[in-house]
C-alpha cells in the first residue's frame, strides 16, 4: 500500500493505541486515517489519543466504513480485528 496513505498524518502525534488502530485499519482500507479521524470525531473522541474504552463505541462505524468501500466480509474482518484490540 502507498506509504502516503498509511503513514502517520503530518502534524499529528498518535498515542501508541491510536497508532495500533491506524495500522489495523490500514490492512483493510486505503484510507485509514480519514476513516479513523471522521468516526472518532463524530463520537466526540480525539483520534490521536484513543484507548480501548473510546475505540469500543466506534468499532461498528469503522467496520461499516470499511465495508462500504470494500466488501461486507472486509467489514466483518476489521470489526473482529478491532475488537481484539478492545479486549
Amino acid at each position: 500500500m502507498d506509504d502516503f496513505l498509511t503513514r502517520r498524518p503530518r502534524g499529528v502525534e498518535l498515542g501508541s493505541f491510536s497508532q495500533e488502530v491506524l495500522e489495523t485499519l490500514s490492512t483493510f482500507t486505503a484510507f485509514p486515517w480519514p476513516l479513523l479521524k471522521t468516526q472518532a470525531e463524530r463520537a466526540g473522541y480525539d483520534p490521536a489519543t484513543l484507548e480501548a474504552s473510546t475505540l469500543a463505541p466506534i468499532v461498528e462505524s469503522l467496520a461499516r466504513g470499511v465495508a462500504r468501500f470494500n466488501t461486507p466480509e472486509a467489514g466483518e474482518m476489521v470489526k473482529a480485528a478491532l475488537m481484539e484490540l478492545v479486549e
